[in-house]
């Protein structure tokens, strides 16, 4: 199979003269972008980096983030994106877990950067090289100076950051081979790529593999051109979707609500060029796709499920399907090169149809491993199937219905959240003396994070406190949006004395 450093040469020789991607301020041709990677490259090399290194970026949306992402490829080693959302500490984590020695930092992200280093978390020193003047130094290599460096299919591209629950982030070691199946994937399924001058407007972080490997890669390899938006705001998506002639995007479900909302995909932009709304990482409801379909009836709709260590993507909901009452709520049917399984939780073996299983994926776009960590990885991969701790059932026409989350993960906003995680991090709190976290219903999120918590006896404590402390060491959109102190035996315990999240919903009139 072809490697991205492949992809590369074929866009540099085929479509030169194309536009490839623009962030608002700047805009590269797919052969500025080629020869832009293969400085990169280049930089790298003479700064150290061997083939099967890790280096790390910490940037925005931006054509930072792109060009960083083609020449790390091409210098051999693994791109690893950094959540620019986390604290401090879990920065840190991000860094040692991967093992970069060298972080790209783009324009915005100096004080966090720094702060990381003078923290005492890092645990070696590591070589930081900032966006402008600092990056061009290093990328100041002569036109043709192009480092011969082997690239297999197998190597790993990229290592990407899926929420744990177990404390940290674990890395998603994704190969070439992975990376461009997902890819292959996304064109013959979903169109993405395949329509003639076919743009994209991606709107989440480059950091999650929605937006790099859904987005940016198909569009890439076919290649058609990428605009960056740096952040999500109604009226100024639509007027990037008509001033650049955008075809196609992806948006999690509350962002739509909120263009339904803003009134925003009633205009020119969308009624003109725009062909396909794509959605995912959490529940599209039947009325918010009637309201989208009412507004822009020409476009296509699609709903898909995935997780970062598939690839990312597993099951997809088509066009022709999205209205249909008796499959509302379905995830779709399995993407072409992708083969999907529910397993009983207790016989370990298949699942009859209309039985709930838990969902099991197997194909080359699966991850390799999370990286680092060989006990986690045969956790979840075996004999040959990713056990994704999610729970479907299948209809008799194939269609997958999600039902639940094994590992209690909640989605918020389209940011995967670990209950245990936070739950974790408050039982440091000298004042709880029990803590459960889950995920409510929410029109605006989707699900909301909130947390009860039982008081320690002889202890007092505010909800602002706690909120502050948890501010201390988690990404925002992780901090519970409501926080319950309650007394120190209010919580459900079962007869195992552990915590009952079911009946929390019900005690608290969640």
């Amino acid at each position: 199979m072809l490697t991205l450093v492949d992809a590369i040469r074929r866009n540099e020789r085929l479509v030169p003269h194309r536009e490839a991607i623009f962030d608002g301020s700047r805009r590269l041709t797919h052969g500025e972008l080629a020869d832009r990677a293969w400085r990169i490259a280049a930089g790298l090399r003479k700064l150290g980096v061997a083939p099967g290194d890790t280096v790390g970026v910490l940037a925005g949306n931006t054509v930072f983030s792109i060009e960083t992402f083609l020449g790390i490829a091409a210098a051999g080693a693994a791109y690893v994106p950094y959540n620019w959302r986390w604290a401090t500490e879990e920065l840190a984590h991000g860094i040692n877990e991967t093992g970069a020695k060298v972080v790209l930092v783009g324009d915005g992200f100096d004080t966090a950067i720094a702060d990381a280093q003078s923290g005492g978390e890092l645990k070696a020193p590591i070589t930081v090289v900032h966006e402008g003047d600092e990056f061009e130094r290093v990328v100041a290599a002569e036109a043709g100076d192009r480092p011969s460096v082997p690239v297999s299919a197998s190597d790993p591209a990229c290592i990407l950051f899926t929420g744990g629950t177990t404390g940290f982030s674990k890395g998603v070691v994704l190969s070439h081979t992975a990376i461009l199946t997902n890819a292959i994937n996304e064109i013959a399924d979903c169109r993405i790529g395949a329509r003639p001058n076919d743009r994209g407007l991606i709107v989440t972080p480059l950091f999650h593999s929605a937006a790099l490997l859904c987005w940016f890669l198909p569009l890439y390899v076919t290649g058609n051109s990428s605009v960056l938006a740096h952040k999500f705001v109604e009226d100024e998506i639509a007027e990037l979707v008509g001033r650049e002639s955008i075809t196609n995007m992806f948006l999690v479900p509350n962002m739509i609500r909120r263009m339904l909302k803003a009134g925003v995909f009633d205009t020119d932009g969308f009624r003109r060029n725009f062909k396909a709304l794509h959605s995912g990482a959490g529940l599209l409801r039947m009325p918010d796709k009637l309201a989208v379909s009412e507004l822009i009836p020409d476009v296509d709709l699609f709903f898909r499920y995935g997780l970062t260590e598939a690839g990312p993507m597993v099951s997809r909901l088509l066009p022709h399907d999205m209205l249909r009452p008796e499959i509302d709520g379905s995830i779709g049917t399995e993407y072409l090169l992708t083969e999907v399984q529910l397993r009983d939780l207790f016989e370990d073996k298949p699942s009859a149809t209309g039985e709930i299983g838990e969902v099991c994926v197997r194909g080359p776009n699966v991850m390799t491993g999370y990286f680092g960590r060989p006990e986690a990885t045969a956790e979840v991969l075996r004999d040959g199937w990713l056990r994704t701790g999610d729970l479907a059932v299948r209809d008799e026409q194939g269609y997958l219905f999600f039902r639940d989350r094994a590992k209690d993960m909640i989605k918020t906003g389209g940011e995967n959240v670990y209950s245990s995680e936070i739950e974790q991090l408050l039982h440091t709190h000298p004042a709880v003396m029990e803590a459960a976290v889950i995920g409510v219903p929410s029109e605006e999120w989707d699900e909301e994070v909130r947390a009860v918590i039982a008081v320690r006896p002889g202890k007092s404590v505010t909800e602002p406190e706690i909120a502050g402390f948890l501010r201390q060491h988690l990404a925002g959109y992780k901090v519970p949006k409501l926080i319950a102190l309650v007394g120190p035996d209010a919580l459900p315990i079962n007869p195992s004395g552990k915590i009952v999240k079911t009946n929390i919903r019900s005690a608290m009139g969640w």
